[in-house]
């Protein structure tokens, strides 16, 4: 019999069968722990102990090294069936209760596919942050029942994306454990719910009460001066094509949301009327909000510059997929970073939010003083309820033309037009 060894990865990966016998190798570290060698290649972790109170020799298959089990998670789960085998529990027994328990990570799964089935823009952005900061980064609670799952397992996933420094992805993760829990528990009444989540027969959110992580909603403060922000444009300008159309596009029209924007197509684009159609997806609409943004003479002919053989105006290969959400702050970073070496920076690095920021601060200002109404407008912010279902029922249409052909004007360092004065001549 070989000599016990610590199980590793990589003393794991060298160990050799024997293709007349099966091997089983002991861990030097774990006692009771163990693998498997199969003449054929195989590898399989197990565990062996006696229960508390009785000489009963319990022996507890784990599972397949490879990909979907790591020697870590093995050595994990074989000191979790120690500890059941010291307090009497049979860990076998527990393994069977449990097989037919949804886990934490397909009531996690199950909670992204209700998104994306319900039409919501979020649905891959929070598929892609549950894989990334929940299965990947603590796969023994991905597989733990989504029914034992406690508040100290939600802290943990949480609290480690705080104290590296993100509390806005943080507290984004926090929503997303706690709005999957909800989901489960309501759809047990709700015969329209994804049959997944009635099957799981949740009662409890252990995320209830976790309080919003501290940090992650402050508006930044950052807005850019004016010789800033035309520094931003001309730099833009300068900018190859398809980078260059795009960053002034959503310069154009105001700042819109970028994630809104990867979604128009050229269905959404009124050559005629000078409009472009956005969706607002954002809050708890179960269908976005259709709004109209105003398209300078400018905006349609970068319009015309992007258009390739795809739907998608706002895409990086000629319309055949939508830009990723982060390709304008892409953009505005490397900007940024040019105006910092030639000395343009008057204040801390910026990103592509700060455009919208700063197009809504210095249209607010003297001379240009557009309106918080227009702007809520022209922007698709604080506005509830359903708009008007044509650009043309729209009362704020001329004042939103207006708006753009002010920020047109304070890009380019144009005096605002005045009234004419028209001398009376009294009557004699």
């Amino acid at each position: 019999m070989p000599e016990p060894i610590k199980l590793t990865k990589t003393k794991v990966e060298a160990l050799k069968p024997d293709p007349e016998k099966q091997i089983v190798v002991w861990d030097s570290a774990l006692t009771g722990f163990g693998v498997r060698l199969s003449p054929g290649g195989s590898k399989t972790f197990f565990v062996q102990g006696r229960l508390r109170g009785t000489q009963q020799l319990v022996k507890f298959t784990i599972g397949k090294f490879g990909p979907a089990l790591t020697a870590e998670q093995a050595r994990a789960d074989a000191e979790e069936a120690l500890s059941a085998m010291r307090k009497g529990i049979d860990p076998r027994t527990k393994d069977k209760r449990e097989q037919g328990a949804v886990t934490f990570g397909e009531m996690m799964t199950a909670y992204a596919d209700m998104l994306k089935a319900a039409g919501k823009a979020s649905a891959r952005n929070v598929g892609n942050a549950i894989k990334k900061d929940i299965q990947t980064a603590f796969p023994k609670l991905w597989k733990k029942p989504a029914h034992e799952i406690t508040i100290d397992d939600c802290v943990e996933i949480i609290a480690k994306l705080n104290d590296q420094g993100l509390p806005r992805q943080a507290d984004k993760i926090r929503s997303y454990i706690k709005t999957a829990f909800t989901a489960a528990i309501n759809a047990r009444g709700n015969v329209k719910a994804p049959k997944a989540m009635r099957d799981m027969r949740l009662t409890v959110n252990p995320a209830q009460v976790i309080q919003k992580v501290a940090g992650s909603s402050q508006a930044s403060e950052r807005a850019l001066s004016l010789a800033e922000f035309r520094a931003y444009w001309r730099r833009a300008q300068d900018l190859p094509e398809p980078r260059r159309s795009i960053a002034m596009l959503h310069v154009l029209t105001g700042g819109q949301r970028m994630e809104q924007l990867a979604r128009v197509t050229l269905a959404d684009i009124d050559h005629d009327a000078k409009l472009m159609r956005m969706a607002d997806g954002k809050g708890r609409r179960q269908q976005p909000r259709v709004y109209w943004v105003p398209l300078l003479p400018q905006a349609l002919e970068c319009i015309k510059n992007v258009t390739g053989s795809g739907q998608f105006v706002f895409s990086s290969n000629g319309g055949l997929s939508p830009m990723h959400a982060s390709y304008i702050s892409n953009i505005a970073s490397d900007i940024c970073a040019a105006m910092a070496q030639a000395g343009e920076l008057e204040g801390e690095p910026f990103t592509g939010k700060v455009i919208r920021a700063t197009i809504e601060t210095r249209l607010m200002k003297a001379p240009y003083r557009v309106s918080s109404d227009v702007l809520a407008r022209l922007l698709s912010h604080g506005l509830g309820g359903v708009q008007a279902k044509h650009y043309a029922h729209d009362p704020m249409h001329e004042e939103q033309v207006e708006a753009l052909e002010k920020l047109w004007r304070l890009l380019h360092d144009e005096a605002e037009p005045s009234a004419q004065v028209i001398q009376m001549r009294a009557a004699g």
